[in-house]
């Protein structure tokens, strides 16, 4: 099964996209969460055939902010027979956007070996703090409601990747994949549990049921039972039907609220990774603070949060002896780094953390174009706006 995926995934033609927006975009959050909710028509649903003999499977989409020594650009690494729906799914939503081709920035950078490199690297993957039932904050929450003013949730991860130096690279890498609804399934079951709603009985446990009420029916007959009085003593507790709603805290029940909205918007599963790159005599290892710390501010201590996955993260600390465990540990570096780079390079979405799984309005709130407001100093962005030709144009 592995070969014969290889070989389907060896065959299939990527893209890279430049996506420029012009500085007066006014649109909101909204209109990318959007945008997400018509890439997923790329669902597939394969039949046993396309899997088992010819290894096809869902591909994924590679949406990456990328900043060049400070200057961010906005890249969409696709499946080539996807960039119809891709363009189509922006232009919909930000009609005087700029789309164009361009050569892989991941193209020209040269294998990395840990002794012979020119450069260094940092990166890692992200995962979730709890279920992917619970939701993370999101822009709905980064309004002030008094008046009105949207706070870019990005303004944060933006402003550490212009904050490089020229001769440095820093790239985050969303990965989306489109799933089916089955997902959701573990969400309702968390909650029945958060609602404490009770258990129905199972087959063999409502048969002996009634057999014990027959019996005991029978005893009352013959004068062995225990009577009214024992009847009125075994009659069922009545609040257990209301399992624990009714002692839910507000904190409670608005988390369950916030678990439903979650469950009733399309999911994708996701991946998130960051690469920092720069020469080896100039890394500057303290930057990786700035773009971790950046993702702090999805966390809602009552939801869910992203955090680094340390199984992946580019460092690994000592537990008892720095002298023994040395050796060790620049074994495993060494060794996250190539799978990492290789990972990064490809855009590999089955390698590395597994996924998680975010709606739309999560994907919007992690990765948007910029708002209005936004003053990161070097955003590329569409500086022509494009008009519709006249209707009286001649036309030879």
């Amino acid at each position: 099964m592995n070969y014969i995926q290889g070989v389907y995934l060896r065959s299939v033609r990527w893209t890279v996209l430049s996506i420029d927006i012009p500085k007066e975009n006014e649109q909101t959050m909204l209109a990318v969460e959007q945008m997400f909710a018509q890439f997923h028509s790329m669902h597939i649903n394969r039949t046993f055939g396309e899997r088992v003999f010819y290894g096809m499977f869902q591909l994924w989409l590679s949406f990456e902010i990328v900043s060049f020594g400070g200057q961010i650009r906005y890249l969409a690494h696709i499946p080539s027979n996807l960039r119809n729906l891709v363009e189509a799914a922006i232009y919909a939503q930000f009609p005087n956007a700029e789309i164009n081709e361009v050569e892989d920035y991941m193209k020209n950078v040269p294998d990395y070996n840990p002794e012979t490199s020119h450069y260094e690297i940092w990166g890692t993957e992200f995962k979730l703090k709890k279920e992917d039932a619970y939701p993370i904050r999101t822009y709905r929450a980064f309004e002030h409601q008094a008046s009105q003013v949207i706070v870019d949730p990005l303004a944060g991860v933006l402003e550490s990747l212009s904050a490089i130096e020229p001769y440095e690279l820093m790239a985050v890498q969303y990965q989306i994949r489109p799933t089916d609804d089955k997902w959701k399934e573990a969400g309702l079951k968390l909650i029945k549990e958060l609602k404490g709603d009770p258990e129905k009985p199972s087959a063999p446990n409502a048969v002996f049921d009634i057999m014990g009420r027959a019996f005991s029916g029978l005893l009352d007959m013959v004068g062995l039972g225990g009577g009214a009085g024992e009847a009125e003593a075994k009659k069922p507790d009545t609040s257990l039907l209301l399992g624990k709603m009714a002692f839910l805290t507000p904190g409670e029940r608005d988390a369950i609220a916030a678990i439903e909205m979650n469950l009733s918007k399309i999911g994708y599963f996701t991946k998130i990774r960051v690469l920092y790159m720069a020469p080896k005599e100039k890394f500057a290892g303290e930057k990786k603070a700035g773009i971790v710390g950046a993702f702090r501010q999805f966390d809602d201590v009552t939801l869910n949060g992203i955090k680094p996955d340390m199984k992946v993260w580019l460092g690994k600390p000592f537990q008892l002896s720095r002298t023994l465990e040395q050796p060790y540990i620049n074994w495993v570096i060494r060794k996250r780094k190539k799978y990492f780079m290789k990972f990064f390079r490809t855009r590999m979405f089955l390698k590395g953390s597994p996924p998680f799984i975010f709606n739309i309005e999560e994907l919007a709130t992690i990765f948007h174009f910029p708002l209005i407001n936004v003053k990161a100093p070097q955003m590329v962005k569409a500086e022509i706006r494009k008009g519709e030709a006249p209707i009286n144009l001649p036309v030879g």
